[in-house]
């Protein structure tokens, strides 16, 4: 990238995760996710969190770190895993209890390639959500070994998914379990408790509104948030910034730049074609 290329904000929703393109960032936020952050040029990131710091030009965070990112001014990309993603656990449970880890920028220069591509406008759609998804597992593999999820939890995250009010006795009946017992599975699992997974879910839901231009209460009802205020807490909690941002319908830095590519079935064939 050279220093008369520009990055305009963007943000795509691939479905169990999410990825933004800023010219610049500075935030300090707690996410429910787990975050991958790529610097575009040779200017290396910063990132503090528990009294510590990190630079690197590919980083990873784990979830519900309180984290203070700072781009120096330069362009980034940031790639959040949901709760979701098939590997959300590798990064939530990654063997050291660091909050933050460097990566491998030179071994993993697809990964920065395609964040380069997202953050041009030459890579979106179907083609975006699977070279994210194939890359994002090569930088999983090089954390931990995958380690599927026990069944009883995925089932009971598809209940939250479609419920997020469930709580942990109705959550654990419904696969022979105790409340307990179904607390446990979920952080041994996931590596998170069953109500951080129930509002990382109503963020998702909420996030299909994005530039729809309907009301914060309407989102909030549709999304299974308590009201509107409960939305703007949680989002600038996570995103540091008034939720009013993302879902205006005609906003001067998100117009016409989110990727919607939520959702939509992948073969990840695609990606080379």
């Amino acid at each position: 990238m050279t220093s008369g290329d520009t990055v305009e904000p963007r943000l795509g929703l691939l479905g169990d995760s999410f990825i933004y393109a800023s010219a610049a960032l500075r935030s300090r936020v707690c996410r429910h996710s787990a975050t991958l952050a790529c610097a575009l040029t040779p200017q290396p990131l910063s990132i503090s969190a528990d009294g510590q710091q990190w630079r690197g030009h590919l980083i990873a965070i784990r979830p519900f770190s309180w984290r203070a990112i700072d781009s120096g001014g330069q362009p980034v990309v940031l790639i959040d895993l949901e709760p979701t993603h098939p590997r959300y656990n590798t990064f939530s449970h990654w063997p050291d209890r660091a909050p933050v880890r460097v990566l491998d920028a030179h071994g993993f220069a697809g990964l920065r390639d395609c964040a380069r591509a997202f953050a041009h406008r030459t890579l979106s759609g179907r083609r975006l959500q699977a070279s994210v998804q194939l890359l994002v597992g090569s930088v999983a593999d090089s954390v931990a070994p995958h380690r599927p999820l026990e069944v009883r939890v995925r089932q009971m995250m598809a209940a939250l998914r479609l419920d997020p009010s469930l709580d942990l006795t109705a959550l654990g009946a419904a696969v022979g379990l105790s409340a307990a017992q179904a607390s446990r599975g979920f952080v041994r699992s996931l590596g998170i408790t069953a109500r951080q997974y129930a509002l990382a879910a109503k963020i998702q839901r909420a996030a299909m509104f994005f530039g729809s231009g309907r009301a914060l209460t309407s989102i909030a009802q549709a999304s299974g948030f308590t009201d509107s205020a409960h939305l703007a807490k949680v989002w600038m909690r996570c995103y540091g910034d008034c939720p009013s941002r993302y879902f205006a319908q005609h906003d001067g830095s998100l117009d016409g730049r989110v990727d919607h590519a939520w959702r939509q079935r992948v073969s990840l064939s695609e990606t080379f074609n």
